[in-house]
């Protein structure tokens, strides 16, 4: 992104918006508070740090990065308080996501000091700081009643170049557990302080990456250890030092869970449930999502031409939110509405679609309740009022044809439209092969043909064969396996069974 136009951050302004400044977390969605979702929800522009906190920012928000660049560039930290106060000073609802908690290391106090010079209003939702997650992640507590009465938070980074340095020797002497955020820099004078307090070589120490994240890792060793053990770290880490360390071996949970470490590719159809997807991070698995397709409208003539023989028509199938949007978007510029259904059947694909059809207040006959669309079929030829019966189908262009004759294997008489098509994302696309090409994965699982299109398009043939599938539903594991994917875990059933099968298949390979 090119660096932000700030405008005149000093130009008055009479109606001032407000800056929240909230605290995100380590980078686990889940520990976002109640409050900060709510104030998200809300903001009209959200400025972040942080690429991880991107899932976290709506979809309408108007979005400023200010962290660091590919080349590791970033804003100045003066042109971030400058920006949270222009874009204040224009009346919008700003918040501005920080890593940790607003207040730790002094990030969000500079900002919410400008913020008050400028004369805006602003508010702090704490988070919770990296320290305490990395602990809490590694199983380290902070306090224990018998091995530490006091926890002392340090930075090892300068955060200003004018910052007080740190008499780490006094901080040994405090005693307790030491939680050292960005050690780093300071390493060399971490370990002097800590000999010169008197504190002994055997001393335990843990040095956590990516707290919270799913490629967390944890070092354990000493004092005399701590220089070797920081070279196999490698990267950004949080130091914690003192006796609390040695209940690791007791209290470590989230690296124990029975999928952590792997790395499973997910490809879903849009609109459907994150059940399996849910349901494998809370594993502990590494879940990557392929990404979704873009809705592209099409003609819309032949849509109008179907609805004005609306009277005609016994039975309206749709096959997806964007086809009930679709024929919504027409019956409104004819001048028409629900009405205009009169006795018609209404059937669905998927539960999403059926949600859409009851927010315009439509109630939908028969809905596809099982993984893949020719559960339908089989729905609708269990029905007596289906044979000769006029049907309508919306649809993707992409799968509209081939679905409708699908269904005139129930004996209904079928027309088909598609006011839309699926569009690939390309440049998102060429991003996941890159990193599915550089970090690869254990397994892929698939939700449906047409996620499993999505999948073999993205991935590209080089890749596909090399990964494990698992998959819910006849048709999807087809779809994989012409497309050269091996098959390995094949389902019928819902979500639990599929994600209970790759459970048992991974802890097994072990």
């Amino acid at each position: 992104m090119a660096e932000p136009e700030l405008g005149d951050p000093t130009a008055d302004a009479k109606n001032p918006g407000t800056v929240a400044l909230v605290g995100a977390g380590p980078g686990d969605a889940g520990l976002l508070t109640v409050r900060g979702r709510g104030l998200l929800d809300a903001a009209d522009v959200v400025i972040y740090e942080h690429r991880r906190q991107r899932a976290l920012i709506p979809k309408d928000a108007e979005r400023f990065y200010v962290g660091p660049r590919r080349n590791g560039d970033r804003p100045a930290r003066s042109v971030v308080r400058q920006l949270a106060v222009a874009l204040a000073r224009e009346g919008r609802s700003v918040v501005y996501l920080l890593r940790g908690d607003p207040f730790s290391f002094g990030r969000g106090s500079e900002v919410a000091q400008a913020l008050h010079d400028a004369g805006i209003p602003f508010e702090i939702v704490p988070g919770v700081t990296t320290g305490v997650a990395a602990a809490s992640y590694a199983g380290i507590p902070l306090v224990s009643p018998s091995l530490a009465a006091t926890t002392v938070f340090a930075s090892g980074r300068a955060v200003e170049r004018h910052a007080i340095p740190t008499d780490w020797g006094a901080v040994a002497r405090l005693g307790g557990t030491v939680v050292i955020r960005d050690a780093a820099p300071a390493l060399d004078a971490i370990i002097e302080g800590f000999a010169e307090a008197g504190i002994p070589s055997e001393m335990p120490t843990a040095i956590v990456s990516h707290a919270g994240a799913t490629q967390q890792r944890a070092i354990v060793g000493t004092l005399e250890t701590l220089a070797r053990d920081v070279t196999r770290a490698g990267g950004r880490y949080t130091l914690l030092i003192g006796w609390t360390v040695l209940l690791r071996d007791e209290l470590a949970w989230f690296e124990r869970r029975p999928l952590f470490g792997r790395r499973i590719v997910l490809a879903r159809a849009p609109h459907t449930p994150e059940k399996v997807a849910e349901q494998l991070r809370k594993l502990g698995a590494d879940v990557i999502e392929v990404p979704a397709l873009r809705v592209a409208r099409l003609d819309t003539e032949p849509l109008r031409a179907e609805l004005e023989r609306l009277a005609e028509i016994e039975w309206l199938v749709f096959g997806s939110p964007e086809a009930v949007e679709s024929l919504w978007e027409q019956l409104l510029a004819a001048g028409r509405d629900t009405r205009a259904l009169g006795a018609i059947r209404i059937a669905a694909i998927g539960a999403p679609t059926a949600a859409a059809l009851l927010d315009r207040g439509v109630t939908v006959d028969v809905v596809q309740d099982r993984f893949g669309a020719l559960a339908l079929v089989d729905l609708l030829t269990a029905r007596a009022d289906i044979p000769g019966a006029a049907m309508l189908y919306i649809g993707d262009e992409d799968s509209a044809e081939p679905f409708a004759r699908d269904l005139e294997s129930t004996g209904a008489s079928v027309t088909w439209v598609a006011p839309y098509r699926s569009v690939p994302a390309e440049r998102r696309e060429s991003s996941f092969r890159r990193a599915l090409e550089r970090r690869g994965a254990d397994l892929v699982v698939a939700t449906s043909p047409a996620a499993a299109a999505a999948y073999l398009r993205a991935a590209g043939d080089e890749l596909v064969g090399g990964i494990p599938a698992a998959v819910n539903g006849v048709d999807t594991a087809a779809a994989l396996r012409e497309g050269g994917a091996q098959v390995v875990i094949e389902t019928t059933a819902g979500s639990e069974d599929l994600v209970r099968a790759i459970r048992t298949r991974l802890e097994r390979e072990e």
